[in-house]
């Protein structure tokens, strides 16, 4: 009777064996074993590579007849933290990397096994971002279109970049990636604009005020001057510049000291707005003078400049040519 149980435990324990070998490789042991109880990781739409083709040892440890549960762990091949990075080492040689990232922590943002979205995101951009990031700051009254498109990745790297906030190009190379490159050329350009820092008057995101700007600034061309005119052009601009009628360090733009600023913009009515004569970005003329107006109608205002070392003549289609020097004042009444 013992001679008989004896045979067929031995034959209990070959089957056993044979059904359960040892996992010592990627091939025919790995999906019979796994597969059997985990069959339910295959179930999304996108299958991470190794998963699909049942090679779980690419990411746990080998085990024979003891679940690696067992032993109160997944059974990983390498510090969890690491893991990815022996398939994926690409993603974390910038100098910059996503925080999630530079601590090894993937699962933030994907999932391991498969999922529903591409890339085995956890959920699709925007909400995976917002996730973190939250969404006040990207509440406004107009939004950059790449923002309200859920299109982060646009101007973001999601792992790793070689400029800060995972950029994917410097200043305004990234800008002029989409925006026309021709805004940064001409005789005269803006100093944030030649120096790439758009954001000095631009907010990314979103804002409150047309162009995303970062201040107000009116659209039409004429507006009442006062403690409220023009923010954003005198946050970086001395408001002096069109404060006093005369002046003799003020501006560069004045017959002798009578103040040229004040007379086309200090007005209670219609003071002219900066941009019927400077372009905000860059002009074929000095001093950002745009060659023509286009802001009454159908109609383009001329005008042309010609600077001189203290002064300058002004031929516009508003009023007849003048001249003007701030050593040598011109006119009738400086005669």
């Amino acid at each position: 009777m013992n001679h008989h149980r004896n045979l067929v435990l031995a034959a209990v324990f070959l089957v056993c064996a044979l059904m359960l070998p040892s996992v010592a490789s990627a091939g025919v042991s790995e999906p019979f074993k796994c597969s059997m109880c985990h069959k339910n990781l295959m179930d999304g739409k996108v299958v991470h590579k190794p998963v699909g083709a049942w090679q779980c040892l690419r990411c746990h440890e080998q085990f024979s007849l003891e679940h690696p549960l067992a032993k109160g762990s997944i059974g990983f091949i390498t510090e969890k933290k690491k893991l990815c990075a022996t398939c994926h080492g690409y993603i974390v040689k910038k100098q910059f990397l996503h925080g999630p990232v530079g601590k090894g922590e993937c699962t933030a943002c994907h999932l391991a096994h498969s999922g529903e979205f591409s890339k085995l995101l956890k959920a699709p951009p925007p909400k995976l971002c917002y996730g973190c990031h939250g969404t006040e700051k990207f509440n406004g009254k107009h939004g950059h279109p790449p923002v309200t498109r859920g299109e982060c990745l646009s101007c973001h790297d999601a792992h790793q970049a070689d400029v800060r906030m995972l950029l994917r190009k410097p200043g305004a190379q990234l800008c002029f990636s989409c925006h026309d490159a021709k805004l940064a050329e001409g005789k005269s350009v803006h100093k944030p604009v030649a120096e790439g820092k758009c954001l000095d008057c631009h907010r990314p995101h979103v804002s409150d005020n047309r162009k995303l700007l970062k201040a107000d600034f009116p659209d039409t061309p004429y507006r009442p001057f006062g403690d409220d005119a023009f923010p954003l052009c005198f946050s970086c601009h001395n408001k002096d510049l069109a404060a006093a009628a005369t002046t003799d360090s003020a501006t560069g733009f004045r017959n002798g000291t009578r103040n040229l600023h004040y007379v086309h913009v200090n007005k209670a009515g219609k003071g002219r707005n900066c941009k019927i004569c400077h372009n905000p970005h860059a002009a074929s003329q000095e001093r950002l003078i745009n060659p023509k107006s286009p802001n009454f109608g159908a109609w383009q205002i001329p005008i042309n400049f010609t600077k001189t070392p203290t002064g300058g003549k002004c031929s516009v289609g508003c009023h007849k040519t003048f001249y003007y020097d701030r050593e040598k004042p011109v006119g009738p009444q400086f005669k």
